[in-house]
């Protein structure tokens, strides 16, 4: 009997034992089942275009807008863990930015109202799988889950334990408000941020609660009409353009009267931000000589252009400040390091604060 007994406890630890193995297993979920923030369009992708604007963009802006800038999924766990899997498209390497700037993620989550930095995907190549939260409990949490900046993002898998829940976010944090759409440079892309959240869209986002759509295309923001199409097509708070950086001081000019104009026609009712390209630095060379003072000029003569022939709602930022005086905001005299995107956040929040009011 007592044989029999023994026997009986070990076949009970074996199944318990098997049944604690099985509470432990990941239980993984497409990121297009969740809210995606951060794109003007529904196609259930993280590409910042739909198809149809493949044969109305330049090619290069095409290309870049396949990158997943700007573009964040929120949902709800109580999962004491969180993994995901993504696959980015290029595998990019760039020789002045971190992986996990360019093809990496990072995870926010609210706490005491507010949103929390808790964790940055590391980058091992395409394919990429990394455990974003550990011992987070049981607790319901809204989560904000930044994709890469330089590299389109094919996949998004977010894995939790096979006995929690996942869903859609239950608080309507960066969901309901109108979306402001920022049309940019390499700067405005995110170029060089250390992880997506510090791009300073994304930056501006959490502070204002407010999705941003990023339209920054390194190289190539030279307010293009074709990219206006998509600016149009949103329903937004606020259009800020952005273009000096890529911009010929010649083009300046006529190109931001044209965009402004087709903006104007077709969403009347939108503001519109200028925002001048801040002073590069570069060994000695004296910050006001660089060439973005004659161009910052060309938007002024623009900007006052058009309110003299009658356009409302159009306003002007200056940028001399925007990364502050001391030297130390970017990577290489053009670029913005982690602290020149916070710096050019906290400089835009009060302008940007009152034109979404």
């Amino acid at each position: 009997m007592k044989k029999i007994l023994n026997l009986l406890l070990l076949i009970f630890l074996v199944i318990s034992s098997a049944a604690g193995q099985q509470k432990d297993t990941v239980q993984f979920h497409d990121g297009q089942e969740f809210t995606i923030i951060g794109r003007f369009h529904t196609e259930k992708s993280y590409r910042r275009f739909p198809p149809k604007y493949e044969n109305t963009l330049r090619k290069d802006v095409w290309n870049l807008g396949q990158h997943s800038a700007g573009i964040s999924i929120r949902f709800r766990s109580n999962s004491p863990f969180i993994d995901v899997k993504w696959v980015v498209m290029n595998d990019a390497v760039m020789d002045h930015m971190p992986f996990t700037g360019i093809k990496g993620i990072d995870l926010y989550s609210i706490v005491d109202g507010k949103w929390k930095y808790i964790s940055t995907g590391r980058v091992k190549g395409k394919r990429n799988e990394f455990m974003m939260v550990n011992n987070a409990g049981d607790n319901f949490r809204e989560y904000l889950l930044n994709l890469p900046l330089y590299d389109g993002t094919d996949t998004v898998l977010i894995g939790v334990s096979n006995t929690s829940s996942i869903t859609l976010p239950q608080e309507n944090y960066l969901t309901v408000k109108k979306p402001v759409v920022y049309y940019g440079s390499s700067i405005a892309q995110g170029g060089c941020a250390s992880r997506p959240g510090m791009l300073f869209t994304n930056i501006l986002a959490r502070k204002l609660d407010r999705p941003f759509i990023n339209m920054g295309f390194s190289g190539n923001g030279t307010f293009d009409l074709s990219v206006g199409d998509a600016l149009c097509e949103t329903d937004a708070a606020l259009y800020v353009i952005d273009c000096n950086p890529n911009t010929n001081k010649e083009q300046i000019y006529e190109r931001a009267v044209e965009l402004v104009m087709k903006l104007h026609r077709e969403r009347p009712d939108v503001p519109i931000l200028f925002v001048e390209a801040f002073p590069y630095t570069n060994g000695f060379t004296k910050a006001e000589d660089s060439g973005n003072t004659k161009k910052n000029l060309e938007l002024k003569r623009a900007y006052e252009t058009l309110k003299s022939s009658g356009i409302k709602n159009l306003y002007y930022r200056k940028g001399d400040d925007l990364i502050g005086f001391d030297y130390e905001g970017t990577v290489d005299g053009v670029h913005p390091n982690d602290i020149g995107m916070l710096r050019i956040a906290d400089a835009l929040e009060p302008t940007i604060r009152k034109l979404v009011k």
